[in-house]
């Protein structure tokens, strides 16, 4: 059942809005310039939502198609507001990134014996398993084990690098080139992250879906600023996060 309102407060004109959630961060400087867009955006969603705004299709890609009942139609019925707070799309299980650049001189090189506070795993015929190194989180081997094969693994040790905000991991091989990861204190940690903002809202079906969606990743950046990140790019919906120096 639907609620219904007189002539709510519209953030957008007429009964048909088609944009592209791509650019808007683009000329961000800081995370907390991204977390204060995204609110923005939140909340524009969601008074689009209260006016009765409604997607034609589920959000993808960033698009957004919006219609809403003609004036005529609004003035003779008041406006059908779906009913609730919204809530983001599930999640895609997180995909683990398989790093083995080839060094070249001058850059620094991964040597499992400098890294004793980092879980290292290897292949054998049953899969993966933990031969040195800290604790993994739950779950994480059998993830692991459903995206890396035997054979794409190799006879090679390979470093488990947890994202620095997020449930993502890295496969780092041994002896590969640290170009999106350091060293510090023996553990290796990332010094590079993403964030998509392009497809934060795939599959919303609701405004405040995508509101909620949108306030999920503000939280995620916050997240990251609190770990130490700063913003290093935005182009396109994709934006670069870095640590440290």
């Amino acid at each position: 059942m639907t609620a219904t309102a007189p002539h709510p407060p519209s953030p957008w004109p007429g009964s048909r809005h088609e944009t592209e959630h791509r650019w808007q961060l683009d000329g961000a400087r800081t995370l907390d310039d991204v977390v204060a867009r995204l609110t923005a955006l939140a909340a524009e969603l969601r008074a689009a939502h209260a006016a009765g705004w409604v997607p034609a299709q589920p959000l993808r890609d960033g698009h957004l198609l919006a219609t809403r009942p003609s004036r005529r139609a609004r003035a003779r019925d008041g406006v059908a507001v779906p009913p609730g707070d919204g809530q983001a799309p599930p999640l895609p299980l997180w995909r683990v990134r398989v790093v083995d650049e080839p060094p070249v001189p001058g850059d620094d090189v991964l040597d499992l014996d400098a890294v004793p506070r980092t879980p290292v795993v290897a292949w054998d015929r049953s899969g993966p398993r933990q031969v040195s190194g800290t604790g993994l989180a739950a779950g994480v081997l059998d993830v692991l084990g459903r995206q890396v094969t035997a054979a794409d693994a190799g006879e090679r040790r390979w470093a488990v690098v947890p994202a620095r905000v997020g449930p993502g991991h890295d496969l780092v091989a041994d002896a590969a080139a640290l170009r999106v990861h350091a060293v510090e204190d023996g553990a290796l940690v990332r010094t590079t992250e993403a964030l998509t903002f392009r497809h934060a809202a795939d599959r919303a079906a609701t405004l405040a879906d995508a509101a909620a969606a949108y306030e999920r990743l503000a939280r995620v950046a916050a997240a990251m600023a609190a770990a130490g990140g700063r913003l290093a790019d935005s182009d396109d919906g994709l934006l670069t996060v870095r640590y440290g120096r």
